[in-house]
């Protein structure tokens, strides 16, 4: 049985954000820029987006940076926001403070030594009446180099006296009034963002075609699941992800899709390894129905290859003209109704209800050959595929055994039909009813043979 663990619901799906990453694929939308705004927390705003998804500012930015985890946009550093680490407001200034006493009586210039008596200070206290003058022996410092000398332009603490090339930066909160060192900020780094160009090709797949093929399936009935981590009674017991797994289950029978999707870069076609890689993933999970959607398309070896391993594949031209078409395929939209066996004229009824068309006694040829007179053979097209479906009869005096079970499965396997199922009557032995879940045949218990 295969066993959906986890799926992936990819938010450029949804409606409005489909039409957002559309325009951005057309440049109607270059690159969305964050308006800075002091007066909200998150202290930048997107309202171009907000307006398009009609959708908050933390939820638009949990988008656009879901977008980029999923390759479809790029984010841009733009700016950097700093806060209030108390109450988170925006509104700050900066404060330079002396870096041995904290004072904030700091000034900026440039610093004059006094050879004479060693007096050093800002050049705005040795200025007097346009000259200079040392404030501290009065006398007149004349010439550069001789009488004194520059010592750089640095900061002044007017309250210790300090001289110092640095100066520490805090911040003051407007709001709360705290004051705080820099590393004691909260900062928030805010982005732009851009289509990634890389993928261009896989969002036209995913913003046409991939949003017209889904809608087909689910005409049909089937429930998508798209990235799907997928495990089951595989030879490996390796959990694999597939792009799309489809599911369809009518009460009767469960049909499994598998579908895979390939884009080939810079419209180069798809090759074996990718082909063959798909196929891997379907035969370890026991998929029989499969379906890959190439785009451009296969190269020759891979279409070979895909033919001879029953892929239906799709190449974009033929996936448009699919598509186009899809709307004359008659829909099949499940009926709910649990299948519990009354009598073989309510099961043919209950599949001819459900859509299958049905043939009792049906001589078939098997690709060894032989020819088979099978039960009941039931047929349900879906678009894609037409599911053959083998209904056989086995009844006992006592229990029905493990070659008889044996016997059936050997028809089925060599007409090819993988969907199976048994009526027995009165019961399977032990042996049998191993063999039958090994098989995947899906066993219906008869009490009474005549009603079969």
């Amino acid at each position: 049985m295969i066993q959906i663990i986890e799926t992936s619901q990819a938010v450029s799906h949804d409606p409005k954000v489909l039409n957002l990453i559309r325009e951005m694929m057309d440049g109607r939308i270059e690159e969305i820029r964050p308006t800075i705004d002091f007066n909200r927390e998150s202290g930048a705003v997107y309202p171009q987006v907000e307006a398009m998804l009609g959708k908050g500012t933390d939820e638009v930015i949990r988008i656009l940076n879901k977008l980029v985890e999923e390759n479809i946009l790029e984010a841009r550093f733009y700016d950097r926001l700093i806060f209030c680490p108390a109450c988170h407001s925006m509104n700050l200034r900066p404060c330079l403070k002396c870096p041995k006493c904290g004072s904030g009586n700091v000034s900026k210039g440039r610093i004059i030594e006094h050879f004479a008596c060693g007096k050093n200070g800002l050049e705005d206290e040795f200025l007097s009446n346009g000259k200079y003058v040392c404030p501290h022996c009065r006398k007149p410092l004349k010439f550069l180099g001789t009488d004194y000398r520059s010592l750089g332009v640095n900061y002044r603490c007017r309250s210790c006296g300090g001289l110092s090339t640095e100066i520490t930066i805090k911040w003051q909160c407007l709001k709360c009034a705290s004051i705080f060192a820099d590393e004691e900020s909260v900062v928030q780094v805010i982005n732009s963002y851009v289509l990634n160009e890389q993928s261009r090709n896989l969002l036209t797949f995913d913003t046409g075609y991939k949003a017209r093929y889904i809608s087909f399936l689910k005409r049909q009935g089937y429930d998508v699941f798209e990235k799907a981590k997928v495990g089951g009674k595989s030879g490996s017991g390796v959990t694999h992800v597939l792009d799309m797994l489809a599911k369809r289950d009518d009460g009767f029978l469960t049909f499994i899709l598998g579908i895979g999707v390939a884009i080939g870069h810079e419209n180069e076609d798809i090759g074996l390894e990718d082909v063959f890689r798909f196929d891997n993933k379907v035969y370890d999970l026991g998929i029989h129905d499969k379906v890959l959607l190439a785009v451009p398309g296969l190269n020759n070896e891979a279409r070979q290859f895909a033919q001879r391993q029953r892929i239906k594949s799709f190449n974009a031209r033929e996936l448009e003209d699919f598509l186009t078409k899809s709307d004359e395929i008659a829909a099949h939209p499940v009926k709910t109704v649990l299948f519990t066996f009354t009598n073989r004229s309510q099961l043919m009824q209950y599949l001819h209800d459900q859509g299958y068309r049905t043939e009792e006694a049906a001589r078939i040829r098997g690709r060894s050959g032989a020819e088979y007179v099978m039960d009941i053979i039931a047929y349900f097209d879906d678009g894609l595929f037409t599911h053959t479906i083998s209904i056989g009869i086995l009844t006992d005096p006592k229990e029905v055994g493990l070659e008889a079970v044996s016997a059936y499965d050997t028809k089925a396997y060599d007409i090819g039909i993988h969907d199976k199922v048994l009526l027995v009557s009165p019961t399977l032995s032990k042996e049998a009813r191993q063999f039958a879940d090994q098989q995947r045949i899906r066993i219906i218990d008869v009490g009474d043979p005549s009603l079969i």
